[in-house]
């Protein structure tokens, strides 16, 4: 190596350094200066706070681990570089598999959308099943070839659907949790149960629509081993033949208020009551809802293809109180339908949410009083039934716990409705938490 070359090797080592050095200190300088965030909208979880230093817990090793997950969740631009690395993955994590599919598997944590079914999966179980395909009365099931996989969540085109695997054992289990209820009601209340299907059962490749997937067959299952004191509640006719309407979002796992008075408009035939009309209804949207579906795959089609919430406000009017358990002390009022939603889950505009326990009155003079047990799924259904009852009480077990048959009685509770999606018959922290109700 020549003087020259030694030089010019020199001077690069010297730049590279200094250059190394400024990005260092412009990092070290964010990260004194900036707020740590707390949430992270992407992933949809906390993010780990900032650990306080002890003797004790550095020589035990807990301090540095803490510190080490804390600096990984809020290193500067820590957003930004996980929004560039997606899109360098959805470039390059191409292979040629069947129907050449891109396959991009996303991180999961523990509270990634607890009791909603995302991380529930594919049982092992009834895989080599065989069964006619469904035969609907439309088919908006999308071409093989269009699909790619996520994790538990399959994307076709713009829309992300999750993966259902149902079982003998599944449909049993909740089946048994429903009797359970049903039987711990008061004399003479009215039980109803609804299960309803999800995206893919109707917008999904046929090969997640069948056989073991097939949520037509498990919810029918489900059905059949419930007792004769449980009325059933059976949407899924109605949803296959208006699946050409915005029933369900394409990039949340949830349904959209369209879906959910499809099922209303079942309830109300089989409990023989008038439905309200639609167009009866004061309408409006918000606009710019990217939902759960994109924050556990990261798929940019769906960021890139964002859902809009309609609502439907009340016809009749209403007054809502959340309340922390059965004794309904320190309550506080929330919108039953919210014309705008400050969170980025805008699901969150019927009935505010997940809460423990909801008390709305209305303007109804009838008497009919309703409790509705639920997970998240039956937020966009409860608006619609205010139109058929004086009072409807609402009960998220997963949040609560209390007497519930006891509270049903205090109130004079004349009908009560279980409504939940296909996952969470799968769900042990939603059944665990009903048990708990059931048997105080």
């Amino acid at each position: 190596m020549n003087r020259e070359t030694r030089i010019y090797s020199k001077i690069f080592a010297l730049l590279s350094t200094v250059f190394f050095l400024l990005v260092l200190g412009f990092f070290g300088v964010i990260s004194f200066t900036d707020v740590d965030p707390t949430v992270s909208e992407t992933e949809n979880r906390k993010l780990a706070t900032k650990p306080e230093f002890s003797v004790s817990a550095l020589m035990a090793g807990t301090y540095t681990e803490d510190f080490e997950n804390y600096y990984a969740d809020t290193f500067p631009l820590r957003e930004v570089f996980m929004s560039l690395n997606s899109k360098i993955s959805s470039a390059l994590t191409q292979f040629s598999g069947k129907e050449d599919n891109v396959i991009i598997n996303y991180e999961k944590h523990d509270s990634d959308f607890v009791g909603e079914g995302i991380d529930v999966g594919i049982n092992k179980e009834d895989k080599t099943e065989k069964t006619e395909e469904k035969a609907t009365e439309k088919d908006f099931h999308a071409e093989e070839k269009d699909a790619a996989f996520k994790g538990s969540i399959l994307v076709s085109k713009d829309r992300g659907m999750e993966v259902f695997s149902g079982s003998d054992s599944m449909t049993s289990s909740y089946a048994e949790l429903v009797n359970a209820t049903a039987s711990a009601m008061p004399d003479g209340v009215k039980f109803y149960s609804m299960v309803v299907p999800t995206a893919i059962e109707f917008y999904g490749t046929k090969e997640f629509t069948k056989g073991s997937h097939s949520q037509e067959k498990y919810i029918g299952q489900a059905y059949n081993k419930m007792d004769s004191s449980v009325t059933t509640i059976d949407a899924y006719k109605r949803l296959a033949k208006t699946a050409d309407e915005y029933i369900y979002f394409r990039t949340d796992h949830h349904w959209t208020a369209r879906g959910a008075y499809q099922a209303y408009l079942e309830f109300c035939d089989v409990t023989k009551q008038t439905p309200v009309k639609l167009e009866d209804l004061e309408t409006g949207k918000i606009e710019g809802f990217v939902g759960s579906l994109y924050k556990a795959s990261n798929a940019q089609v769906l960021k890139d293809n964002p859902d809009y919430v309609e609502y439907f406000k009340t016809r009749v009017d209403v007054e809502g109180t959340v309340y922390e358990d059965s004794s309904m002390t320190d309550g506080y009022s929330f919108f039953i339908v919210a014309r705008s939603v400050n969170s980025s889950n805008k699901y969150l505009a019927f009935i505010g949410g997940d809460q423990p326990l909801e008390k709305i009155v209305t303007s109804n003079k009838n008497g009919k009083k309703i409790l509705v047990i639920k997970e998240s799924y039956g937020n966009a259904f409860v608006p619609f039934i205010c139109d058929n009852y004086e009072e409807v009480y609402v009960v998220d077990p997963r949040q609560t716990n209390f007497d519930l048959p006891e509270f049903i009685k205090t109130q004079g509770i004349g009908e009560v409705l279980m409504i939940n999606y296909s996952f969470a018959m799968a769900n042990k922290t939603f059944s665990d938490a009903l048990y708990a109700m059931i048997d105080n």
